[in-house]
Order: C-alpha cells, then sequence, then structure tokens
C-alpha cells in the first residue's frame, strides 16, 4: 500500500506538491503526449494537428490531485496501481466492484484506481466525441495520456515505488534536458482496435511490472559505477550509469506507451462512430472524409458568392470573413453542423471592393482561404 510522499524543496514544473502525482515528470508526459499522434491515420487530423495541445495539458491531471480528498475516486489513486500488494495479482479481478468486495474500499483506493480511471475517462471521452464537444474531448484525450503514461512507468506499478528516493531520480531527474531527455524517440507504428479495455490495460500495468526490477538494478548499477551513497545529490554520473542500464527497456515503454495512447483514442473514435476500424470496408456515402474548405465560386464576386465546406465529424463550426488587416467583417457560421458536406451563400454587398480572407474552424482545425469582391 502507498503513501503520498511529501517533495521537499520548491517544486517548480508543476503546482503540487506530491511525488506519486508525476509519474514520468512533466517532461516524459509530454513527450508521450505529443508523439502519439505519429501512430495516427489520417482519417484522425483533428488529433494529429493537435499534438501541442495534448503536450501542454499532459500534466493537468497532477494539478488536480489534492491531498484532503480521500474517497475512492479521489485524483491522487487514479496515477497508480501498487498491483502486487495483491495476493496472486497476475489473476487480479479485473471488475472494482469485485476487487472492494474482497479487500474493501480503503486497501483499494491506498493500492490505486488506475485502469479504472483510464476506462472511466474512456467513456467521457466517446460520450464527448459522439456529441462533438471537442474542447472537452481535447482534454479528456490528454488526461487518457497522462493515465497511459503513468502505467507505463514501472515505479507507477508496484508496492515498492520509491526505494531510497529513485522514483524522482529515474522518471524526472534522469529525463529531464539536462540528462536524456533528447535522447527519447519513438518509431512511428500503427493503432488497432481494443475490443476489451480493461484487459488491454491490466495488460500493459502487469508488463510495467514485470520491468521494476530492471529500474532498481539499474539504480544499483549506477550507484556502484558512480560511487555515490545515496547521500545528497546525486552526481551526473550517477546518471549516465542509469541511463545506460535502463536505456532500453525506457524506450520500449516509451515506445508502448505512445502506441497505447495512440490505440485508446482510436478506439474511442470507432466507439464514437466517427471511423470504421482498420480491415472494415464502409459504403461510399460513408467513408470518411477529409476536413476540407473549396475556394468560393464565383471568384472573384459580385457581390454574392457560394462557399463550400467538408466536415469529417460533427461539432461547432465556424465560418468567419476577415479584411487582410485582421478585422472580422462577417460570421457566416457559427453553430454545430453534422459531418458532411457544407455550402453558404456570402452576400458582400455591404463590403468595399478588394482582397478577404474566409475561415473556417472546427475544434482545433482550421482553413483559410481568399476571395477577391469587385464591384
Amino acid at each position: 500500500m502507498r503513501k503520498i510522499l511529501p517533495v521537499i524543496g520548491v517544486v517548480i514544473i508543476v503546482g503540487i506538491l506530491y511525488l506519486d502525482a508525476f509519474g514520468w515528470g512533466s517532461n516524459g508526459h509530454r513527450f508521450i503526449n505529443r508523439n502519439s499522434v505519429y501512430h495516427l491515420p489520417n482519417q484522425m487530423q483533428l488529433f494529429i494537428q493537435d499534438s501541442s495541445f495534448f503536450a501542454l495539458h499532459a500534466s493537468d491531471a497532477d494539478g488536480r490531485v489534492n491531498s484532503s480528498d480521500t474517497s475512492l475516486y479521489a485524483e491522487a489513486p487514479r496515477h497508480y496501481l501498487d498491483i502486487d500488494d495483491y495476493p496472486n495479482f497476475h489473476n487480479l479481478p479485473h471488475s472494482l466492484d469485485t476487487l472492494i468486495a474482497l479487500y474493501g474500499w480503503e486497501r483499494v483506493k491506498d493500492n490505486g484506481t488506475l485502469p479504472w480511471a483510464t476506462m472511466w475517462n474512456m467513456d467521457s471521452l466517446v460520450n464527448q466525441l459522439r456529441r462533438g464537444d471537442w474542447t472537452r474531448a481535447y482534454l479528456t484525450a490528454s488526461d487518457i495520456g497522462h493515465y497511459a503514461g503513468d502505467a507505463h512507468q514501472p515505479l507507477h506499478n508496484t508496492w515498492n515505488y520509491n526505494p531510497g528516493g529513485l522514483h524522482s531520480r529515474y522518471e524526472s531527474t534522469m529525463l529531464s534536458p539536462t540528462y536524456y531527455l533528447s535522447q527519447l524517440y519513438i518509431v512511428p507504428d500503427s493503432v488497432h482496435y481494443v475490443s476489451s479495455r480493461i484487459n488491454f490495460i491490466f495488460d500493459y500495468i502487469l508488463h510495467s511490472n514485470s520491468v521494476v526490477d530492471t529500474v532498481i538494478h539499474g539504480d544499483t548499477y549506477a550507484k556502484a559505477i558512480s560511487g555515490w551513497n545515496g547521500s545528497g545529490t546525486a552526481p551526473a554520473a550517477y546518471y549516465t550509469a542509469l541511463w545506460d542500464y535502463t536505456r532500453v527497456m525506457t524506450l520500449d515503454q516509451m515506445q508502448r506507451a505512445t502506441e497505447t495512447l495512440a490505440s485508446l483514442w482510436y478506439t474511442a473514435w470507432v466507439d464514437a462512430g466517427l471511423i470504421l476500424p482498420t480491415g472494415v470496408e464502409a459504403p461510399p456515402l460513408t467513408r470518411a472524409m477529409e476536413f476540407s474548405l473549396a475556394q468560393n465560386y464565383p471568384n472573384p464576386c459580385n457581390p454574392t458568392t457560394t462557399i463550400s465546406y467538408t466536415l469529417p465529424v460533427g461539432g461547432t463550426v465556424f465560418l468567419k470573413v476577415f479584411a487582410l488587416d485582421g478585422r472580422e467583417v462577417a460570421t457566416l457560421v457559427s453553430e454545430n453542423q453534422s459531418a458532411g458536406r457544407q455550402q453558404v451563400v456570402f452576400d458582400a454587398s455591404r463590403l468595399a471592393s478588394g482582397a478577404y480572407v474566409y475561415r473556417l474552424q472546427l475544434g482545433g482545425f482550421a482553413q483559410t482561404k481568399k476571395l477577391l469582391l469587385l464591384k
């Protein structure tokens, strides 16, 4: 069972003071959320183009940790699962209700609720995507990335999560810009549909638990190589040796984390009905469409013109016209629209002759084109 450890000193990167919540540190979480999009299919452009948003919000979940919240559904326990604290943990029931009936809610809470937190957020993401609530969907997708990242940090999946202060040395300092953050990379791969989310989540948690010893042995090795006895600040030689020992495993966990997150996002899109699973042939009229904004016709115009566009998914759409100096001169669309081909007639009779720009936005995705008005 785990207790939240106070961090001594000032924590700059996140506005909380609890070690357990960090999972890979903010740098690692940003890396995972940013790079997961490279595994996504082209139909998911509305996620692919927002990798910077996912990176920016990769540690939002850390900011919600509140030490005074002792409920089962508190934020802090969502960041880990001390799975090996349970007997016969390789065959642990996946049902939260069953686990509580066997061990009591206090033990279950203390050992962490990471698998079910991921499930809860997946349910939310599917519903947000279905109703076209892209603002919340992006934030929920970012949180899922955080929990998936935590689950691939080995020390978030064991009762022995911080031997001798190793937790932050491994996940934060070693992977800081000072040391080996720049050495992280992933190989773009593909996604798959997750038919059983809870089994999938437990599988990657068990794998992470299986490499806990690599981190612990790496710490012992690094101390021996550097001559550091564990007192005070670890020298650079310690982190060089720790990276050398854990490099292959750490890169593999980062690769797995990004593939996992991409597959979870993809699964949510499929379950929301936005795209079909890989290998399933869609009828011609229901094939996934690209987000596109057509050139207005006629162009030049006097004074009316038609603007057409295609939405691959539904959501709140904005179509606005701007002068070349950036002033907004007309709002043509500001409403929730369904996926498909749309068009609007723009009457520019009140505008002076000249060049204008029209911009289409859906969620974080946008396209812009120029029109010419000649009277």
